[in-house]
């Protein structure tokens, strides 16, 4: 059998060469203490301690076609180009103002957005570095370029494979707030009230007209399953743990009213802080995004109650929802939501892969950087750019189940119900919700969460998120009766969330009480005073008015 490789085209390199020559390319040059070595020797190195046996012309060659050659072997031209590619642009004073022409069009193909930067580039080095012709350029590369006659090249090949974490330092215009910088150094696997506090500092700071946009990463996303978002602390103080979420919730809503606020959600998002990553719908996912939402997940039976007005509300996000589909996400014993159910929902704007999610966010970053009022409509462009398929979602083949069973729950019907009727279905997906039902405190988080619902659905934003933090307040406190949870009369936002604030509040932004919501509906506000005086209004006719669209 012949050892060349024949199924590419042009290769004149066997197989055993190719696999030495990659061994080369994969070596530890930082150990040998030749990283910024000349490529002649590396080479010697290489024959001399590592594989005698290669041959070192055949191996230069092959470096050559792959278009690696020795830093005084290259034209000026050469130099020219690299240094323009090298160039951080990122940091360039005024290149941010050229990014609106780059995103003006409504092409948001790659193609697309990368000629129209690369002109934008190309003009800006131009005219303030060094003289660079861009068509000259495009050529250069054209003939230059790399060919394709190795069948191990996208083993090594750079453009292949991510950084490591992204630089969110360079990006001056955009106020970044890393999680992982925010929680306690001895218990980073939940959110503390000091952490949450320190989250609400980091957004206030983000006001600042300097910044554009706001990005919330996580540089602690690695590993297997990176946690990107962990659970809300149940030790010590619930209450006072909830409360601060709710003002963390309000302050980011309030934040994206006045700039765009993108979640770069690389890991796990833990169902008790879905209400903070819900602040946004520019959210940017990766595989290693998932939420186990399901009833009988440990963190779901502690703070069930998270995000109710949001899950009610899923059609405001322009997603084509079925009628029933929150009832059947909140009542699934198991569901794991991730990437694709995500964006089927509506809840996300772009999926990037998590190898290259890193390079991904820089370029995402880099649109953040366009002034308004461009930003917000830059950023989603990029994302559009930079995004691939997420795959199928498992919501959507359940469409017809969700709007024959599930559909009723939102008009009355309770879970109990549900059980018995699914009991006559005899169907395998059907058992585990009747097996659950059984179970008490699956069954308790199920009927909850959709009593909650049935009672937010006809209410104000603020009053959705007053009674929900009542509620989970008493269910922190042993209240599991979802009668007891919701048949109350709506306490007051600001009297909720006035024990034991973080800070001062200051007195007013943008017109609103720092502890409400702004926008609110000032009927809302005169209900809170006194409900008695509105008992004759049907609240389900001003169901549809919803003051804070995001």
């Amino acid at each position: 059998m012949s050892n060349e490789i024949t199924q590419v085209k042009g290769c004149e390199f066997t197989t055993d060469e190719l696999q030495r020559f990659h061994h080369y390319y994969k070596y530890d040059w930082a150990a040998a203490g030749l990283v910024s070595a000349p490529v002649s020797k590396r080479i010697q190195h290489f024959v001399e301690t590592v594989d005698p046996g290669i041959d070192s012309n055949r191996l230069q060659e092959w470096l050559h076609t792959m278009g690696i050659v020795e830093e005084s072997e290259k034209s000026e031209q050469a130099r020219l180009y690299e240094r323009f590619e090298h160039f951080d642009f990122a940091a360039a004073v005024g290149f941010n103002q050229m990014l609106a022409d780059v995103y003006a069009t409504d092409d948001v193909s790659k193609h697309g957005v990368g000629e129209r930067m690369d002109q934008a580039k190309a003009q800006y080095y131009s005219d303030n570095i060094e003289p660079l012709v861009y068509s000259e350029y495009k050529e250069y590369k054209e003939v230059n370029a790399p060919k394709p006659v190795c069948p191990y090249q996208d083993l090594w090949d750079p453009k292949g494979a991510d950084k490591e974490s992204a630089d969110t330092n360079k990006f001056a215009n955009v106020r970044t707030i890393d999680i992982a910088k925010l929680l306690d150094p001895d218990n980073v696997d939940v959110l503390t009230v000091g952490a949450i506090n320190l989250f609400i500092d980091a957004a206030k700071t983000a006001y600042d007209q300097k910044y554009f946009a706001v990005a919330v990463v996580n540089s602690r996303c690695n590993g297997p399953e990176p946690m990107f978002l962990p659970a809300l602390s149940s030790t010590g103080d619930c209450p006072a743990t909830l409360k601060a979420a709710m003002r963390l919730q309000i302050e980011l809503r309030n934040l994206n009213k006045t700039k765009p606020l993108v979640f770069f959600a690389n890991g796990v998002v833990d169902t008790s802080t879905l209400g903070i990553l819900m602040s946004t719908v520019d959210i940017v996912t990766s595989e290693m995004f998932c939420v186990s939402i399901g009833s009988v997940s440990q963190s779901s039976q502690k703070f069930p109650l998270s995000a109710l007005y949001d899950w009610v509300h899923l059609s405001n996000h322009q997603a084509k929802v079925s009628k029933g589909t929150a009832e059947y996400i909140m009542c699934s014993p198991d569901l794991v939501l991730r990437s694709a159910e995500w964006s089927t929902l509506g809840l996300g704007i772009g999926f990037v892969s998590h190898r290259k999610f890193a390079s991904g966010m820089e370029q995402i970053l880099l649109a953040a950087s366009c002034p308004p009022p461009h930003t917000r409509d830059a950023l989603r462009k990029a994302c559009a750019v930079e995004s691939v398929y997420s795959g199928p979602s498992k919501i959507n083949v359940w469409e017809q189940e969700i709007s024959k069973y599930f559909a009723p729950l939102a008009d009355g019907k309770t879970v109990l119900e549900l059980a018995d009727e699914l009991r006559a279905v005899k169907a395998p997906w059907a058992e585990k919700y009747v097996v659950f039902a059984n179970a008490k405190e699956s069954n308790n988080v199920a009927k909850a969460r959709v009593a909650g619902m049935q009672r937010v659905r006809g209410l104000e934003y603020s009053q959705a998120l007053a009674l929900e933090l009542s509620a989970a307040i008493a269910w922190t406190a042993g209240t599991t009766e979802e009668t007891k949870l919701f048949s109350r009369s709506i306490p007051s936002l600001s009297d909720l969330l006035s024990e034991n604030t973080h800070a001062t509040p200051e007195p007013q932004r943008n017109g609103a009480l720092q502890s409400e919501v702004a926008g609110e509906c000032p009927f809302a506000k005169m209900y809170r005073k006194n409900p008695e005086r509105f008992k004759h209004v049907n609240l389900g006719s001003i169901a549809d008015h919803h003051s804070l669209d995001l």
